[in-house]
């Protein structure tokens, strides 16, 4: 009983619950130190669907707009940054306890998949959050033992974070193995170890490369590539870490909203002019025809048409001819309430493995030809969407050689950050991210915003963290900057 209030007390200080958790792992959540659970397979639905759900969730409702993929046609506030409190923090800690959780089972029973895939998760999750925040209570924010209590978590500076994440994702790779033990409801890779070992070594590139501007990511990416066998990576689209929706319980999170909730989503003008100057073939799975262009093509009056929004649109110009002359996100990714899709839930692909090696070659960390890695990173894109569609779409060589896509010595940099920027829809918050990093595509601020025309770059704490945990959430406004949505992550650089 005390060690299960110690540990109430500290997910209260983490903010955990802001948000809530399946009620038939009340009893496995009470205490991340005594694990009442014997099977591990127990907890792997919840945290993968879990991690995952949440990664769709935030893409629709922030990472989207604020990537301008999308835009907000009613209640805008995302778009003009009038932001308060996200889900990031409390969902994220709600699910690393569970994760704790599998890997201390994990590890008394001698279990080194299940342990390799909980350290595996737990960096993805805190990579999301550092991402998104910046410090936040690492090294402390799982501990809870009876005789070290954290009552209060310390931050840590996202620099140690990442340094933490890197090594548990190396160590992932050496656990992951054929020997380490059968690896049961699995949802995400069906319990293949070798996939689990890809997913691990991507997400180390992913890491290595978002911190480049701190440290060099040259020798580190070195080593993984020199040893394919020992390192393997999403190369192919056969490999994605992707979550497959099929049926209730696992049905696409966006289902069970209402129609009117998706279509206040609509698309950006910043995405549509980008594709429609490209006559790119993604663009009729990201979005849907106007409907007045539908109307027009069904009765041979024209062709369809995908227009879209700029962000932070006026008040004036959102008015109702919005709804038939501006495309609607695309139908893989909402049918109606409760009807199945095909959209999935995006963890990491091979398109974002080739683009970080086309950088990566491009600035010399490692040897290989760039074109190529950049070549590969679209047409893996174009055929994952076209097998999630379901649409018959293709890179032609006529897409591959035009100007703004031929890879040319100058503009290679944008170019390969741009294309990933496509590659990243509905991607979690990687698409914003990674403009945050490398300021492609040149985005600029919502119309009409909240912010002194700047695009945001974090989020802000949880506002009980200035109560429940004051003085670390002092300290650490005081390390990394005010608390304010402007306020500069460490691998952003200067």
């Amino acid at each position: 009983m005390k060690r299960t209030q110690l540990f109430i007390v500290i997910l209260a200080m983490l903010g955990v619950f802001t948000t809530s958790c399946d009620n038939k792992f009340e009893e496995v959540n009470a205490n991340p130190n005594n694990p009442e659970v014997v099977n591990p397979e127990l907890l792997m639905v919840t945290i993968l669907r879990g991690t995952v759900n949440q990664m769709v969730n935030e893409a629709f409702s922030t990472g989207n707009v604020v990537a301008q993929y999308s835009t907000e046609i009613r209640e805008p506030n995302t778009d003009r940054y009038i932001w308060g409190s996200f889900d990031t923090w409390g969902n994220g800690y709600t699910v690393l306890r569970d994760v704790n959780n599998l890997y201390k089972i994990a590890e008394g029973r001698q279990l080194n998949n299940y342990k390799g895939i909980a350290l595996v998760m737990k960096s993805l999750i805190f990579a999301r959050m550092t991402d998104a925040y910046g410090d936040l209570p690492y090294t402390d924010a799982l501990k809870g033992k009876e005789e070290e209590p954290v009552y209060a978590p310390a931050y840590d500076r996202q620099e140690v974070i990442y340094r933490g994440i890197l090594a548990d994702l190396a160590e992932a790779n050496r656990l992951l193995s054929a020997t380490g033990g059968t690896v049961r409801s699995d949802i995400l890779y069906n319990g293949d170890i070798t996939r689990w070992k890809r997913l691990a070594n991507s997400l180390r590139l992913r890491v290595l490369v978002r911190q480049s501007k701190r440290v060099d990511p040259s020798a580190a990416m070195r080593e993984i590539l020199a040893d394919p066998a020992a390192n393997p990576l999403i190369l192919s689209n056969a490999d994605n870490a992707v979550l497959r929706y099929v049926e209730a319980p696992n049905l696409y999170p966006l289902t069970g909203q209402r129609s009117g909730f998706f279509f206040d989503r609509r698309l950006s003008k910043t995405l549509a002019d980008q594709l429609n100057a490209l006559q790119d073939p993604r663009l009729g799975v990201f979005a849907q025809p106007t409907a007045a262009s539908q109307d027009a093509f069904t009765a041979g009056r024209g062709p369809l048409v995908y227009t879209g929004v700029r962000n932070g649109e006026t008040d004036q110009n959102l008015g109702s001819s919005i709804d038939r002359n501006v495309s609607a996100l695309g139908s893989s990714y909402y049918r109606g309430l409760q009807v199945a899709v095909p959209a999935q839930g995006l963890v990491m692909t091979a398109a974002e493995v080739q683009f970080i090696l086309a950088e990566a070659a491009q600035r010399g960390w490692i040897t290989g030809n760039a074109s190529t890695y950049y070549t590969a990173g679209i047409q893996a894109s174009v055929e994952y969407y076209r097998q999630m569609s379901g649409t018959n779409i293709s890179v032609t060589p006529q897409y591959l050689t035009q100007p703004t896509v031929a890879l040319s010595a100058d503009r290679a940099l944008e170019q390969i950050a741009t294309q990933k920027w496509i590659a990243l829809y509905f991607n979690d918050l990687q698409g914003w991210h990674e403009w945050k990093r490398t300021g492609f595509p040149r985005l600029q601020p919502s119309f009409v915003n909240n912010n002194s025309n700047r695009i945001p770059v974090r989020f802000r704490y949880p506002t009980n963290q200035q109560v429940t945990n004051r003085t670390n959430y002092t300290e650490a406004v005081k390390v990394q900057g005010p608390d304010d949505i402007n306020t500069r992550l460490w691998w952003m650089g200067n």
